[in-house]
C-alpha cells in the first residue's frame, strides 16, 4: 500500500489555510485531522493544551533621521505593543543580534539580522534596549514569526518588528540614525491541541515508535510546506498502518503550536512522561512536497541510524541527505527525554514562515517521493524481529539539544532522560 500521493494533495489543499496556534482555524484543522482518521476507522483524541497566543499584530517603521521613509513591516508576534504613537528612538545595527554585539544600546531601537536567541534577549533587557527590527532573509520577504513565550516570560516583552532584508540593507547603507516603531497586538492565553490516534502492534505492543508532524503554521500563513504537507504525509502513514498492523505500536501525533515554541511537543512530553521510556523510536516530519527541492534527514539518533538511511538512500536513489544534527522541531523535547529521532524535510519551495509557502510549488508526485520512503523506513522499525536500533542519543547530540532549549529561553530541569 504506497503512499498516494494524489489523495494526499486533496487534502493538503484542503487546510493550507493559516493555522496560527491557539486559533479557531488551528482547532478546525485538529477536527478535520480527526475526521479523517475516524473515516479510516480510527479512534482519534484531541488532547488541550495551554499556550500565549496573539491576534491582529500591526507594526509600522518610520525612519526620522537622517531622511526620512515609510518602511514595510510585519509585528514580532507576542513581543508586546508599543505606546500608540509608536517609540522614537535612535537606531543601532547589531549585526547577528548576539550578546558580543548589544552594548551601548541604552535607549537605542537595534537592527539585526536575527534574534540573539535567549541570551541576547535578556541582554537586550538588562542593557535598556526599547525595540527591535529583525532583518529577514534575501529574497524571503516579511516573516511572521513570534517571540518564544520562555523569553518573555522569564525577562518581560521588547516590542519588535520584522522588515525585508533589502530595506535592512538600505537602512545600514544610508546611515538612518534615528526611527519611529509602532506595534500593536492583542496578547492572551488561550488553547491549542495536539492529535493523537495509537495502532497497537500485534507482538510488541509495548514498544511505541512516535510518528509526529506539527499541523500548526505561523500567523496569516498558508503553511503548505511548512507543515501541512508533513500533516499529510503522516496521515497517509496512519492510513497504511491501520489497514497493515505492525508488530509494535504505531503512536501518531499531529503537534499543535510548533511555531510558537514546541509547544505541542512539550505539552506531550508532560502528558505522557510515565510512557517515555516505552517510545523506541520517533519519526518527524517536518516541511515536504515541494517541487524543486532535495530530501533531507536530520538524525538525532545513533550513527546506525545514519548509516542505514544513507543505504536506504541510494536503494532509493532520491539523494537523501542524511546527516547527524538536531532539527529545529518537535523532535527536541522528545530528545530532551532521551528519545532518538530522525526529521524527514524536502525543503527547497516558497519560503516558509512567510507568503510564499503555498500548495503553488508542491505537488502529489513530490509528496509521495518522500512519503514513500519514510513509509518504508518506518515499516522496516516497525516490523523488525528485534529493534534495530539502540536507543541512544550521541553525547553530541544531546549537548546541541540543550543548547537548543537554552537558547529558546527555557528552563531546564535536571535527570530528565527516560531509560
Amino acid at each position: 500500500m504506497p503512499h498516494d500521493g494524489n489523495r494526499a494533495m486533496e487534502f493538503l489543499k484542503r487546510i493550507s489555510f493559516p493555522r496560527l496556534g491557539g486559533s479557531e482555524d488551528e482547532k478546525k484543522a485538529a477536527e478535520m485531522i480527526a475526521d479523517e482518521l475516524r473515516a479510516m476507522g480510527l479512534d482519534p483524541r484531541i488532547e488541550e493544551f495551554e499556550i500565549w497566543s496573539f491576534a491582529n499584530p500591526v507594526a509600522k517603521v518610520q525612519v526620522l533621521e537622517p531622511y526620512t521613509a515609510d518602511i514595510e513591516a510585519s509585528a514580532l508576534g507576542l513581543s508586546g505593543s508599543t505606546p500608540p504613537e509608536g517609540i522614537e528612538a535612535p537606531l543601532k545595527y547589531i549585526e547577528t543580534g548576539t550578546v558580543d554585539f548589544i552594548h551601548d544600546v541604552e535607549g537605542c531601537i537595534t537592527l539585526a539580522t536575527g534574534n540573539g536567541g535567549a541570551k541576547g534577549y535578556e541582554r537586550s533587557k538588562k542593557k535598556g534596549v526599547v525595540g527591535r527590527l529583525l532583518i529577514g532573509r534575501q529574497g524571503a520577504g516579511l516573516f511572521n514569526l513570534a517571540v518564544n513565550s520562555f523569553q518573555f516570560e522569564r525577562f518581560g516583552k521588547l516590542p519588535g518588528a520584522w522588515i525585508r532584508y533589502e530595506d535592512g540593507l538600505d537602512l545600514i547603507r544610508k546611515g538612518a540614525t534615528k526611527v519611529r516603531l509602532s506595534v500593536s497586538q492583542d496578547e492572551f492565553k488561550t488553547m491549542s491541541r495536539n492529535v493523537v490516534v495509537d495502532i497497537p502492534g500485534t507482538s510488541e505492543p509495548e514498544e511505541i515508535i512516535l510518528v509526529g508532524a506539527h499541523f500548526d503554521s505561523v500567523y496569516d500563513i498558508d503553511g503548505a510546506h511548512d507543515n501541512a504537507a508533513g500533516s499529510v504525509t503522516i496521515l497517509e502513514m496512519a492510513r497504511h498502518f491501520q489497514a497493515h498492523p505492525a508488530k509494535r505500536t504505531l503512536r501518531f501525533v499531529w503537534f499543535g503550536t510548533e511555531e510558537l515554541g514546541l509547544k505541542g511537543s512539550w505539552a506531550y512530553i508532560e502528558k505522557y512522561a510515565e510512557d517515555l521510556k516505552k517510545h523506541v523510536f520517533m519519526v518527524n516530519v517536518d516541511v515536504a512536497g515541494s517541487i524543486i527541492g532535495s530530501n533531507n534527514a536530520s538524525v538525532m539518533a545513533s550513527d546506525k541510524v545514519l548509516n542505514y538511511l544513507d543505504a536506504m538512500g541510494k536503494e532509493y536513489g532520491i539523494g537523501l541527505n542524511a546527516r547527524s544534527s538536531i532539527y529545529s522541531g518537535d523532535c527536541i523535547p522528545l530528545g530532551h527525554k532521551g528519545v532518538p529521532s530522525v526529521t524527514f524535510a524536502r525543503g527547497g519551495g516558497g519560503p516558509i514562515h512567510t507568503k510564499a509557502d503555498t500548495v503553488h510549488d508542491i505537488d502529489a508526485k513530490h509528496l509521495a517521493m518522500l512519503g514513500d520512503f519514510v513509509l518504508d523506513f518506518t515499516k522496516r522499525m516497525a516490523n523488525a524481529v528485534s529493534f534495530p536500533f539502540p536507543r541512544d542519543i550521541p553525547e553530541n547530540i544531546k549537548r546541541q539539544t540543550k543548547e537548543y532549549i537554552e537558547n529558546a529561553g527555557k528552563k531546564l530541569e535536571e535527570n530528565t532522560e527516560k531509560k
